[in-house]
């Protein structure tokens, strides 16, 4: 959606999410991740 960067802390304080799981899939979809 044009977005540059996005904020996701609270996904992964909450445990919703692993950082390791989601750097994964935005590369599987070829989106660029630092």
């Amino acid at each position: 959606a044009g977005a540059d960067a996005v904020l996701a802390a609270s996904v992964f304080h909450f445990g919703q999410l692993r950082i390791g799981e989601v750097k994964a899939a935005l590369r599987a979809a070829d989106v660029e991740v630092r």
